[in-house]
């Protein structure tokens, strides 16, 4: 009876991060949309998703969209404990939720210090996003967690590519398309990969 109890425990405790996981997902891509609809300028195209975080009219859903997806990596990150998933996977979901709010702090256009820490914040939540991602397609290999992977990789580096003054100013497509393949990772598998 006691196999059975924890049997229906852990699907609880599935079914519940996959509902946490699904509603701040859609909460931070409807709050990104809403920004794209607001503003869609060569500017936003060029600074990518940070842009709108100083720009005054979708700074507030900027926030909020963070603030929502951090309370989805860190309830994740808790789950992912509590089921021993590896270490790297829990932690790197909270490094991300954290670097989150550094990205929030340290508006890219107000100097060189404080643009350099943001480009370093993003540059170290995209590879804790692929080495999380990379975790989970390990432990749970299917055609939607490598397409998944695959969107992911593809946009991070369509966004790598946009960062340096090469004239290719896709970073904002590049980080969507790299966003849009963090929840396809492990979508199909006990433990579905949140955004960061």
């Amino acid at each position: 009876m006691s196999s059975v109890d924890d049997s229906t425990t852990a699907v609880f405790v599935e079914t519940q991060t996959r509902h946490v996981l699904f509603i701040t997902q859609a909460i931070f891509f409807f709050a990104l949309a809403w920004c794209l609809v607001l503003n869609h300028s060569a500017t936003a195209e060029n600074d990518g998703i940070s842009f709108y975080g100083v720009y005054h009219e979708t700074v507030a859903l900027l926030i909020g969209g963070y603030a929502v997806a951090f309370v989805g990596l860190w309830k994740t990150s808790t789950h992912f404990k509590a089921a021993g998933v590896s270490i790297l996977t829990w932690v790197g979901l909270r490094v991300i939720a954290l670097l989150l709010f550094v990205l929030l702090a340290t508006p890219f256009n107000r100097g060189a210090f404080l643009n350099w820490t943001h480009m370093i914040a993003g540059v170290l939540g995209a590879l804790c996003q692929l080495e999380v991602a990379l975790q989970l397609v390990r432990e749970n290999r299917s055609f939607r967690t490598v397409i998944g992977l695959v969107v992911l990789v593809l946009g991070g580096l369509i966004a790598a590519a946009s960062l340096p003054d090469w004239h290719f100013e896709y970073l904002l497509q590049g980080e969507i398309i790299f966003q849009v393949g963090s929840p396809g990772v492990s979508s199909s598998g006990p433990t579905p990969w949140p955004i960061g």
